[in-house]
């Protein structure tokens, strides 16, 4: 198995920021769902191919039964499920998007931005900070349970994420910065 560097080129320019940016805080429940379920789709599609940024970019041929193959092939079928159910779930938040009112925006600095925050990076870490390389595209929203401590305030969160710890802080020139204690 040999990549050209057009494919490594290819595959190092897929970037999913611009897409999670232009997602709005605020949207009603099902909205976000089905938004969070193209959104775990394009994730689970794109890092199936960390593999081949790891492995493939020396240039080198890997051997079929190798594990670096293994790897880009394991990613690559880790990865079919989102690409297959891509199109559906993207129909599904058009039709629901047709018909849902327009939305308010919520604040950058609100919590409804620091949940959409939070699942957008809880859903990329689960499908690229481990060796598994893609297949993770939930299909309901993750659960966000808020901690109680005398040190939250607006700008300071701490809680579960998926299961998962976190941290979020807020600043004008930074936006949300989040730690989930993961990988």
């Amino acid at each position: 198995m040999r990549f050209t560097p057009a494919t490594i080129a290819a595959v190092r320019g897929i970037e999913l920021a611009p897409v999670a940016s232009a997602l709005p805080a605020g949207l009603p429940t099902e909205m976000l769902r089905e938004v969070l379920v193209v959104y775990g789709d394009l994730a689970s599609r794109t890092d199936a191919f960390n593999a081949v940024r790891v492995y493939g970019s020396s240039g080198r041929a890997l051997p079929i039964g190798g594990p670096e193959a293994q790897s880009v092939l394991r990613g690559l079928r880790n990865g079919a499920p989102a690409a297959a159910r891509f199109n559906g779930d993207l129909a599904a938040a058009r039709a629901l998007a047709q018909q849902t009112p327009p939305v308010t925006v919520a604040a950058p600095d609100s919590r409804a931005a620091l949940e959409l925050a939070l699942r957008l990076q809880s859903i990329s870490l689960r499908n690229s900070c481990s060796e598994e390389f893609g297949g993770y595209a939930p299909t309901s929203l993750e659960t966000i349970v808020w901690q109680p401590s005398t040190d939250q305030h607006s700008s300071h969160y701490e809680g579960l994420v998926g299961g998962v710890r976190f941290s979020a802080d807020y600043t004008v020139q930074h936006g949300w910065t989040i730690i989930i204690y993961a990988c």
